[in-house]
């Protein structure tokens, strides 16, 4: 009976929110984070229930973050996306570096040791695909060519922190670099992708629906089927070191091709904007702390400007430079500040292996709250001027 009280609970604060934000003309997202926020703090307040971590309404989360991402995946126009392949590795590349650097030299001013500040950088570069995915999904884009940019930027930026942290903390665990760890990680890496390209092959997919589109099956059993496949890639980026979110992309990405599976992206919004991406995104929100914010320390403020400006300014120019315009590039600048999930798995291994104490991890874990919230409406409006 908890169980059903905390659905119910979270649903009816991500209905709420939803309203909200299409009476004030802003993407359901921010009403879904805000109201997440006011039901955690309301929670924290007066110790009435308990949706923790170890909470099964955290689950019904991670599978939201899935289907948000399978979606995307399926919306995407793969010609659009492949036009600018370079385009979005100079993005997320510069997107990785400016981070990187200024939350180093934070670090290293605020006095925490040099694998501390290497670890403080790490935890700035990487994006938060859910947010963007959102956002560009609510307004149409996802198919464009800025969308395609953006997505495909965030892809490339979660993959090389993926990788940097792999090195990272083979270092911390064994004293040293070790090459063969590396090495794995990249092979396994680049076979997933080309495995994942190859399957998007014109060819291939006509060969496919040849034989896929004699089966006649229910939408229900087409909706089991995409899932599954969904789950699988997931399952496999995560055993390769990636996230278990870039799998569900690229699955979405590769189904999207066919037409056998042309209808799945209208079943798979339907039941996850109607119930497990509205409690992902309730539940970040309830991650945000009042208390903590209010006693915000001085490193935890410039960590959170940091953030900021590295992402944006590394992601914008890096726009601008493979000939976007200034709309889209700031579009693209302000779509890649946001972070969450990556940065949440860094903290926990960072206080594993002592790493970070307790006022880096509250730093972090505030800056992902407050670029997570700040971004839906400021992307909104850059998108819609």
């Amino acid at each position: 009976m908890d169980f059903i009280i905390s659905i119910v609970v979270v649903l009816g604060a991500a209905l709420i929110g939803r309203i909200l934000s299409k009476l004030l003309r802003q993407p359901a997202i921010l009403g879904e984070l805000i109201l997440g926020a006011i039901l955690g703090n309301i929670i924290l307040i007066t110790n009435i229930g308990s949706i923790d971590s170890e909470s099964p309404i955290r689950k019904i989360a991670d599978v939201g973050i899935l289907f948000l991402l399978f979606s995307a995946g399926l919306s995407l126009n793969l010609k659009e996306f492949k036009k600018i392949e370079k385009s979005s590795s100079v993005v997320a590349i510069l997107g990785v570096i400016l981070p990187f650097i200024l939350g180093y030299i934070t670090a290293i001013f605020f006095n925490f040791s040099h694998i501390t500040a290497l670890f403080v950088g790490t935890a700035l570069m990487a994006t938060s695909i859910g947010v963007k995915a959102e956002v560009l999904l609510d307004l149409g884009m996802m198919g464009t060519r800025l969308g395609s940019l953006i997505m495909g930027a965030a892809v490339i930026d979660d993959i090389i922190t993926m990788g940097i942290l792999t090195i990272l903390f083979g270092v911390v665990k064994s004293g040293q670099f070790i090459l063969w760890e590396i090495g794995i990680f990249i092979f396994l890496v680049l076979l997933f992708i080309f495995i994942s390209v190859l399957l998007t092959k014109e060819k291939v997919g006509n060969f496919l629906d040849k034989y896929l589109l004699k089966i006649r099956i229910s939408r229900e059993s087409l909706l089991i089927m995409g899932i599954i496949f969904a789950l699988l890639f997931a399952i496999i980026a995560e055993n390769i070191g990636l996230s278990v979110i870039i799998g569900a992309f690229i699955a979405g990405l590769i189904l999207g091709q066919l037409s056998f599976f042309r209808e799945l992206k209208d079943y798979i919004t339907m039941i996850g904007g109607g119930f497990f991406i509205p409690v992902f995104f309730v539940t970040v929100g309830m991650d945000f702390k009042l208390n903590a914010f209010l006693n915000i320390g001085s490193f935890a403020g410039v960590i959170i400007i940091v953030a900021i400006i590295g992402k944006f300014l590394g992601c914008s120019i890096g726009a601008k430079l493979t000939d976007f315009s200034n709309k889209e590039s700031i579009a693209t600048g302000v779509a890649m500040i946001p972070r969450a999930g990556i940065e949440l798995i860094l903290v926990k291994l960072g206080l594993d292996y002592g790493l970070i104490n307790d006022e880096i991890a509250s730093a972090i874990l505030i800056m992902v709250i407050v670029t997570t919230v700040i971004t839906p409406p400021a992307l909104f409006k850059v998108l819609k001027s």
